[in-house]
């Protein structure tokens, strides 16, 4: 055979086996697709058609029947802003973002590090803090709504056994909302604690015992050593515990009994443009406050990422 023949079979097995791997990848993308197309038509249909439509009804007068449905452009969101409620709305809620970020994280935290030193009953005790988690948040706070009942309910009574004054709780203004976060803190913790816990078990027990020999006590272990190689995870509890508590509605739907009482006191934004839409029918000027959350979640997020650029220690 001669060097040109063999060249020419060379170059038509790599052309036969390009066109074999083409095949193959096309087949895999329909196949990735095909698998793929169930959860794509579900968003589709419950959350970017939905997301669209909101976005849409921001800009117009929109009435339920379609009757007289004019054109608004951003005088909802100028409404929207200059409504002392939902001023009041997006307080609330900061507040209790800022309550629930920095007690999620150091709770889960301690958590994990406490059941990470038990070794005997390291799973029952994982799945007793998990457990609160995987129950429905209608379903505890009734029973929640027992234990801050200033009557007979147990917190009063913890701290009439601790000799400190009673408490509203749900019935006052300024407890209602620090009542809402205790609750939220006790169902939404062990998430994170399972998180952490993942991530204390890939912290390298080598690095931990060199710096023992170092001299090196346990907090300036725990700050100089596990908290910078934890801080990926510490970063993601943040990002989502911010998100999450600038959407909560389910436990301040249950504890305030459909009301965000007391005085618009536990009112957050959410459960104000759910009340908006739904109670009152105004769907436009609840479009509008969506939009207005969405980009405040949206800006604190960027800035949360822009933060874990500087502050987060990636291995």
């Amino acid at each position: 055979m001669s060097v040109k023949t063999e060249h020419l079979t060379y170059y038509q097995g790599t052309l036969a086996g390009r066109r074999a791997l083409r095949r193959r990848r096309r087949r895999d993308m329909l196949t990735a697709l095909l698998f793929l197309l169930p959860a794509l038509a579900f968003l589709t249909a419950f959350v970017y058609v939905p997301s669209v439509m909101a976005f849409t009804l921001a800009f117009w007068h929109y009435h339920l029947l379609g009757v007289n449905t004019t054109w608004a452009g951003w005088s909802n969101f100028s409404d929207a802003l200059q409504f002392n409620v939902f001023q009041q709305s997006l307080a609330n809620t900061a507040f209790y973002a800022a309550m629930m970020v920095p007690g999620i994280v150091a709770l889960s935290i301690a958590i994990a590090l406490l059941i990470n030193r038990v070794s005997r009953f390291y799973s029952f005790i994982r799945t007793l803090v998990l457990l609160p988690y995987a129950t429905p948040a209608i379903g505890t706070a009734i029973g929640w709504l027992w234990i801050f009942d200033p009557t007979y309910g147990l917190a009063n009574g913890l701290l009439h056994t601790l000799g400190l004054p009673a408490s509203q709780w749900l019935q006052s203004p300024t407890m209602a909302m620090p009542a809402v976060a205790i609750y939220s803190l006790w169902h939404g913790v062990g998430f994170d604690v399972v998180i952490v816990m993942s991530a204390l078990a890939g912290v390298p027990r080598g690095v931990l015992e060199a710096a023992a020999v170092d001299g090196a006590g346990a907090m300036r272990r725990f700050f100089r050593v596990t908290l910078p190689l934890i801080s990926p995870t510490v970063f993601f509890i943040v990002v989502v515990t911010t998100i999450g508590a600038l959407q909560s509605f389910a436990q301040v739907y249950a504890l305030s009994g459909g009301t965000g009482g007391p005085e618009y006191a536990t009112t957050t934004t959410l459960f104000l443009i759910y009340e908006t839409a739904f109670v009152y029918n105004h769907y436009s000027y609840a479009s509008a406050m969506a939009v207005i959350l969405v980009l405040i979640i949206l800006a604190l997020t960027l800035f949360q990422r822009w933060m874990g650029k500087r502050m987060v220690f990636y291995q």
